[in-house]
């Protein structure tokens, strides 16, 4: 699925990651562009899994918890979007950035998984059931 508001997320370098209320997880675009992920994400680095939202707090043998977040900012901080896909009947996204890509699964059929807002006002939603909204 490609249509304007992808395309105008491609080319754009990570500016930050963060962790909102009320929002698990926040990617900021250059530009004023930013995706809002509401639900599982995963990072593959090389092609091997290396991070997901749900090992956010677990030990793993570490002398500390995984901060899910931090460490997926210190991977994608400065990191130019090179593709992005969006998975028909589910709408799970699919954010290449050279060797890392980043999976945002749409794991409710009524919950919405993932938000893009644009600087102009354009917003895409990938809703529960594996719908896309877009407005603006």
């Amino acid at each position: 699925m490609e249509d304007s508001w992808t395309s105008q997320l491609i080319g754009r370098p990570v500016e930050a990651v963060e962790q909102w209320e009320g929002c698990p997880c926040v990617v900021r675009f250059a530009g004023g562009y930013r995706l809002q992920i509401e639900s599982l994400w995963r990072l593959l680095s090389s092609g091997t899994l290396a991070l997901t939202s749900r090992d956010d707090g677990q030990l793993f043998g570490r002398n500390e918890p995984v901060n899910a977040v931090s460490d997926l900012s210190s991977k994608l901080l400065g990191q130019t979007l090179s593709a992005l896909q969006v998975a028909q009947g589910t709408a799970d996204l699919t954010l290449h950035f050279g060797e890392q890509i980043l999976h945002v699964v749409s794991d409710s059929s009524g919950y919405e998984a993932w938000q893009v807002e644009g600087p102009t006002g354009t917003v895409a939603v990938g809703q529960g059931g594996g719908n896309v909204a877009v407005w603006g």
